[in-house]
C-alpha cells in the first residue's frame, strides 16, 4: 500500500486574531499534530519584500503570532526566531521589514527574536544527492534550529508558476548561490537548486498562509486573491500538492517544481497519495483562478516542457514613467545583463535568462514582461 501524506487544512476567511489561532490550532491537529517542539524554535517565513500585510506578498503576521501561541503552547520555555533571505534590494533594510510586515508588534507580544536568517553566519553543506548545487551554505540559524517550521505565503510565481513550501526554502541560500541558480537560464536546473536547498534543512513541519493569496504574476506584483485557508503538513510536497489543486492546478504535477520534486521522492508522487483532512479536494478549489503566465508552458506536451521554456518568450522590458532609477535591476540580474545609465536602464537581451529577478524585485513596477507572438495567442486561450 502506497504511503499517505496527511495535509491538514482549516477554513479561515479573515485575519481576525482569535479566528486565525483557531484555524492554525486546527489545522496543526488535522495534519498530524506538528512536531515535538524542542528550546530554539526558528519559523522560516516568507519576507520577500517591506511590503504591507494587505498586499500578500509575505506572510501574514497572524499566521506568526497564531503558529507562536500554538509552540508556546506546547513549550512555554521554547526560544522563538522569526527570520528569512529577503530579496537582494531589501537585505540590509531589515527595520523596514518589521515596520511594514506588521512584525515589531509579534516582537514584543511573544519576546521573540526577529532577524535576517543570516544573522548567525553560513555554514557549508551540501551532500550526494546535491543535483544542481554541489557544495553550497546555508544559514547557521536553519542549520543549528532545534525545530524549524516552514511558514510560506500562496502565491504564483512567473518564473516557477507556484511558490509555497518547497521554493520558500530556496531562501536559505546565500545571494551568490541563489544567482547561480537562476544564471543557467533552466527551469530545470532552478528547480533541482531549490530542492537541493529543501533537503539541506529539511523542515519539521509546514504551513501555508492560504487565507488571502497571490493570484497573476507573483511573487510581488501579482493581486491578492481571497482563498480562505490554512494548510498543514509534515510534507512540503504535499502541502504544496494541495496549494497548488486550490489554485486551479488539475494536475499539480504537471508544475515543474512538483514533478522534480516527486521523481527526488521528497514526497507524494500522486494526489491519491495526500490523505486530506479537514475538507474535500472540491471544496478548497478557488474559482477563477489566474495563474501566471508561465503556466504557459503546459500547453506544450511534458517531454516538450523544457523546448517551451524557449519557444514561448518572456522578457523583461523598462518603463521609463514608473522608474526611480534604484538600480534594483542591475544588483539582482544574475546574468548581468541590465545596466544602469544616467536616467536610462539598457537591457542587453543577449546576455538575458530571463528569470525575470529584476520584474520580481522593482520596488515601482517599473520593469515589465513583453511576450512574444506565442506566448499571447497562448494567453489569450489560457
Amino acid at each position: 500500500m502506497s504511503v499517505l501524506y496527511r495535509v491538514g487544512v482549516c477554513s479561515c476567511r479573515v485575519y481576525e486574531p482569535a479566528a486565525v489561532r483557531e484555524a492554525v490550532e486546527i489545522a496543526m491537529e488535522r495534519s498530524g499534530g506538528g512536531p515535538p517542539i524542542g528550546r530554539n524554535v526558528l519559523f522560516k517565513a516568507n519576507l520577500l519584500a517591506p511590503a504591507k500585510p494587505e498586499q500578500a506578498v509575505t506572510t501574514h503576521p497572524e499566521i506568526l503570532s497564531a503558529l507562536a501561541a500554538w509552540v508556546r503552547g506546547k513549550n512555554p520555555g521554547s526560544d522563538l526566531s522569526i527570520s528569512d533571505s529577503p530579496g537582494y534590494l531589501f537585505a540590509g533594510q531589515w527595520p523596514l521589514f518589521e515596520e511594514n510586515c506588521g512584525l515589531r508588534d509579534l516582537k514584543e507580544k511573544w519576546d521573540l527574536d526577529i532577524s535576517p536568517l543570516n544573522a548567525k553566519g553560513f555554514a557549508e553543506t551540501g551532500t550526494s544527492s546535491s543535483a544542481a548545487l554541489g557544495r553550497f551554505r546555508i544559514p547557521v540559524k536553519a542549520a543549528e534550529a532545534d525545530t524549524l517550521f516552514n511558514v510560506a505565503k500562496c502565491k504564483t510565481h512567473v518564473e516557477t508558476e507556484i511558490t509555497a513550501c518547497l521554493k520558500n526554502t530556496f531562501g536559505y541560500l546565500d545571494t551568490a548561490t541563489r544567482k547561480r541558480a537562476h544564471r543557467s537560464g533552466s527551469i530545470e536546473n532552478l528547480c533541482e537548486a531549490i530542492l537541493d536547498a529543501h533537503l539541506s534543512r529539511v523542515p519539521d513541519w509546514n504551513l501555508i498562509d492560504a487565507v488571502v493569496g497571490m493570484e497573476g504574476n507573483g511573487p510581488s506584483h501579482g493581486d491578492p486573491k481571497p482563498l480562505g485557508w490554512v494548510i498543514a503538513s509534515g510534507n512540503a510536497l504535499a502541502a504544496d500538492v494541495v496549494a497548488a489543486w486550490m489554485m486551479g492546478y488539475s494536475n499539480p504535477f504537471s508544475i515543474p517544481l512538483l514533478a522534480a520534486a516527486a521523481r527526488r521522492g521528497i514526497g507524494p508522487a500522486s494526489r491519491t497519495h495526500i490523505d486530506l483532512v479537514g475538507s474535500t479536494w472540491e471544496n478548497i478549489l478557488s474559482p477563477r483562478f489566474r495563474k501566471a503566465t508561465s503556466a504557459l508552458r503546459r500547453f506544450f506536451p511534458t517531454p516538450l516542457r523544457g523546448f517551451a521554456h524557449t519557444l514561448v518568450k518572456q522578457t523583461p522590458f523598462w518603463d521609463s514613467s514608473r522608474c526611480i532609477f534604484c538600480g534594483a535591476c542591475e544588483k539582482v540580474c544574475p546574468a548581468g545583463a541590465i545596466r544602469t545609465g544616467t536616467r536610462t536602464i539598457r537591457i542587453d537581451l543577449e546576455k538575458c535568462v530571463r528569470c525575470l529577478c529584476c520584474h520580481e524585485m522593482c520596488p515601482v513596477e517599473a520593469i515589465g514582461i513583453r511576450r512574444n507572438i506565442l506566448a499571447r495567442v497562448l494567453l489569450h486561450q489560457k
